[in-house]
Formats: C-alpha cells, structure tokens, sequence
C-alpha cells in the first residue's frame, strides 16, 4: 500500500504513535508523517504509506491553519495545558483590547519558540532537554503569520478563540505567551486544532474509523501538486529503476538541477534531478 492519509488526529496520542496506529491497522512496516502535533492538539496530520514516505522532503508545508483557545490569567512552564503556572493575573483583557493586540502579531514577527518545542537543540528535541531539567537556550527567529483572527471572547472563562493561517515554524503555544505578555494578564493554550497542512485540509480528512477503507487513501502523483511531472516510456522508465540516467532534450521549460517526477501513465518512476538535457533519479518507487 502506497499513498497519503489525511489524517484526523485526536488528542492524547502523540504524532508517532499516530503513525504507529496507522501501520498496525494497514499491516505495513513503512510510514512517517508531515509537520509535528502536540499530544495536546487535534488535526490534520498527513501520513506518508510505503513508498509515499520518499516524498516527505520534497512536499511543502509552508502554509499552514490553526484554530486555538488561549486561557487569560496564568503563563505555564510549557505555555499549554500540560505545564505548572509560573505567573497569575487578574486582568481580564476585553474584545477591544485584544483585537487591537493581535494586529502587531501579523506579518514578519521575531519568535521565540517555547521551551518545550520541538525543535533540536544539537539533535535532540528541546522538549526532552526541558522536562530532564535542563536550561535550553532556544534563539528568536523570524517567522510569517498571514492572517490572525479573534473569533470569540468567553468572559465568564477568561479565554478568547482564534484561527490563524501562518508559514513553517511558527509556534500556536508562543503567540499564546507573547499576547498574553502584550496584553500584560498571561495565557497559555488551553485547545489547539490544526485545520491545514500544505494541501491537506480538514474537510478531507479522516478519522480512524474512517481511514480502514482504503479508499481514503490518496495517490502519490496527485499529492505531488507543485511538482513538474514527465511522461516517459516503459523502457526509459526500466533504465530509472535502474539507477541510470536518461536523456530528455526537449523539457524546454525546465532548469537545470530543477526536481520532478517521471511518470508512466498514473504510476511514480522517480523523483529526478534535471541537468543539461538529462534525468537522474533521485529516489525512485519500487511500486
């Protein structure tokens, strides 16, 4: 079995035991995800099958959607649910407040990601250096939000719902902290839903009742969206198994060391690299 899963992952599970449900249930050794979930949060979480896995580094995630709550009052040690409150506020920020607040998190912003990140501190993740009791010294980076809505504001709970459309890297638990910070009462994330990954949105994706059909499993080539696609023949595609390179003159609209895909038909050859005229397989599928 080779293909996409646009999974609908639920809180409490991790994303790698995600991946681990989803090959007991299909009976397969290979799979890997696409973008990281928090036990904490729910979403979109694009799992790779067989030899869809090979796609991983070429797809692009850079947009992503989220739909979050920050808790007002407390910043926690992990700027979520999970972490010890460090710091309480009284200060109940108002509709107004809070909209105002928000347009200075929109655009271009320097970010620190939370100290229980994801992120590798010299290969391991920071969230283990962390909870070992370990300092991490995690450095500000620029990261871009698009879009960064207030949707609703709970007064009797001191908390605020949000949607945000933003590129890679960038952390739902820090704007959580950083706003709370600019509003001068704290917050933390209290419920974090990812609704986008690249092309994978919400409303294709499945839960794991659904997913035991194999119909929701999604073909290579069409994940491959951005990606140039070329048509070759049976036996130039016998030499691309092969590891050997063939020549190509006329990809007038290719550049040289461009990626694409070889194809017969509807079925993946390889990814290749495009150099002066010829084709060189990069991975190729044993499909």
């Amino acid at each position: 079995m080779h293909g996409w899963l646009n999974f609908d992952k639920p809180i409490g599970i991790s994303s790698a035991q995600a991946v681990t449900q989803v090959k007991k249930i299909f009976g397969i050794k290979k799979a890997g995800h696409l973008g990281t979930l928090d036990p904490l949060a729910s979403g979109v979480l694009p799992i790779a099958l067989g030899e869809a896995t090979k796609t991983i580094p070429y797809l692009s995630c850079g947009s992503k959607a989220y739909d979050f709550t920050i808790k007002w009052g407390e910043q926690k040690t992990t700027d979520d649910l999970d972490g010890d409150t460090i710091k309480i506020s009284n200060i109940k920020p108002e509709y107004n407040q809070i909209n105002r607040a928000i347009k200075n998190f929109v655009g271009e912003i320097i970010q620190t990601p939370s100290q229980f990140s994801a992120i590798k501190i010299n290969g391991i993740r920071a969230y283990r250096l962390a909870r070992s009791g370990q300092k991490v010294n995690i450095k500000p980076r620029l990261v871009r939000i698009y879009e960064l809505k207030l949707i609703s504001v709970d007064t009797i709970n001191n908390s605020a719902g949000f949607s945000m459309t933003c590129g890679s890297g960038v952390y739902v638990r820090s704007i959580a902290r950083d706003l709370g910070i600019a509003l001068n009462c704290f917050g933390y994330v209290k419920k974090l839903r990812r609704t986008m990954v690249g092309n994978f949105r919400e409303t294709e994706s499945v839960t794991i009742e659904q997913f035991i059909k194999k119909d929701k499993i999604i073909p290579i080539v069409p994940v491959l969206e951005t990606m140039v696609k070329v048509k070759i023949s049976p036996k130039e595609a016998e030499k691309i198994r092969k590891g050997q390179e063939i020549v190509l003159n006329n990809l007038h609209n290719l550049k040289n060391y461009d990626i694409l895909c070889t194809i017969v038909g509807n079925v993946p050859i390889a990814i290749c690299s495009f150099a002066y005229g010829c084709v060189k397989p990069i991975r190729v599928f044993n499909i």
